[in-house]
């Protein structure tokens, strides 16, 4: 039952490992292009020697990608001074060159927007746009002049800039907000399960401990019993052995047996309320399939799954403990299908031969569909804790426990002796 909060955990764990890759493969693809399109309009028009020095900046950006989604403060910062370098590098050789610069800032915008305080893309945003925009003043380029761009185009770098930081700050703010209510999913969901198992450990509480205080009870009477006459008996045999060989006269003889009856008289009495208290008639609960009949309509009726229950030959009269683990068998297995495998029809069954009951729960939720053959109806072995606590339970008794997803759903079944307890327990 523990394992949906693992499951949502692993699930989460996996959507962000794939939005990492997501924008590492993006980064990549713009690289590549903006490497491609240089290449193609600056063939030619550039010295030689410049013209291979700014390829091998393209190289040296890709190479930086991977290093600006590690989910590491330091690493981060070092990877955007480096790709801030390498921007600043081209920005100097091609001039105000919007298509090939704009490209090649969005990774480095995202990176810091998504994953850095809000203070620490503040810093980078600004110090980026400043050093670009500051390169983009007319200077000369290993020996060849570049004009300064226009104040279109350095509004134009400027704006585009910050609106796509804006954007990638509201989607990290999305981002935040979802995270955060997972987390609060999680811990609403770890406490309900708290206090599910709260309950149905509760509702066994109430269902046998008043049965069980009884049998306590009758056994504390019983032994009352046995001192009550073996007392009585004892000092009434001796009374009677002592008028029998008494040497007095029939007064005195008289006088022993009058107290022998009085003592018999009332240690009569003793045993006929001890008698009354032990055949006193205690509130009934339900036994045997009137038991788990009741438990899976009141299932059904707070959740609105269809549970179908064919008791088969079961006994009418089964031992408390072996009553009890099916019980717990039954909640454990209407939880699970209804919270884990999201199921909508339940079918249990029962089969009592050569002193013992199987009990099978199967269900056509989606619990464990992955790991089935779905060339055969093999079940695969899968327990949780709760599943694992009554196997213990059930393997004690010398009983056999399987649970496990099968084609179509979930099945558990359970094989239990029906062992002959000492009286009163059945």
């Amino acid at each position: 039952m523990n394992t949906l909060m693992n499951n949502n955990t692993t699930n989460n764990s996996v959507l962000e490992l794939f939005i990492r890759f997501s924008f590492i493969f993006l980064t990549f693809l713009l690289y590549i292009l903006a490497a491609a399109c240089f290449g193609q309009d600056y063939m030619g028009l550039m010295q030689d020697s410049l013209f291979n020095q700014v390829r091998l900046v393209f190289f040296v950006l890709i190479t930086l990608a991977p290093l600006l989604f590690i989910p590491v403060v330091p690493v981060i910062n070092g990877a955007t001074l480096g790709s801030l370098g390498c921007i600043l590098f081209i920005a100097l050789a091609v001039g105000a060159d919007l298509s090939l610069l704009i490209p090649i800032m969005f990774p480095m915008l995202y990176a810091v927007s998504l994953q850095l305080s809000y203070l620490q893309t503040l810093f980078w945003i600004i110090f980026t746009n400043t050093s670009i925009l500051l390169a983009l003043n007319t200077h000369n380029a290993w020996g060849t002049p570049v004009m300064e761009g226009t104040i279109y185009n350095k509004l134009m770098f400027a704006m585009i800039s910050v609106i796509v930081t804006f954007l990638f700050l509201l989607l990290k703010r999305q981002y935040l907000y979802i995270k955060n209510l997972t987390a609060s999913i999680e811990r609403l969901d770890q406490a309900y399960q708290k206090v599910v198992d709260a309950n149905l450990d509760f509702q066994t509480y109430a269902l046998f401990a008043r049965e069980e205080a009884m049998e306590k009870e009758r056994r504390r009477l019983a032994g009352e019993l046995h001192d009550i006459i073996g007392y009585s008996l004892t000092n009434v045999i001796m009374l009677i052995q002592a008028a029998q060989i008494g040497k007095g006269d029939s007064e005195q003889t008289h006088a022993i047996l009058e107290k022998a009856r009085l003592h018999a008289d009332e240690s009569l009495k003793e045993v006929r309320y001890a008698l009354a208290t032990l055949r006193a008639e205690p509130a009934d609960r339900p036994r045997g399939a009137n038991l788990f009949l009741k438990l899976t309509q009141t299932f059904q009726e707070v959740t609105g799954v269809t549970i179908s229950v064919d008791f088969a030959n079961i006994p009418s009269l089964l031992p408390v403990k072996t009553e009890k683990i099916i019980y717990r068998l039954i909640q454990e297995g209407l939880t699970n299908a209804f919270r884990h495998g999201k199921a909508s029809e339940i079918s249990i069954s029962f089969w009592y031969e050569q002193n013992s009951i199987t009990l099978r729960i199967r269900d056509n939720g989606n619990g464990g569909s992955s790991l089935i053959n779905q060339n055969t109806d093999h079940i695969v072995e899968r327990s949780g804790i709760g599943l694992a606590g009554l196997q213990e339970q059930v393997e004690q008794l010398g009983g056999n426990f399987t649970a496990g997803a099968v084609s179509g759903g979930f099945i558990l079944e359970a094989t239990i002796p029906v062992q002959e307890t000492e009286e009163g327990n059945k």
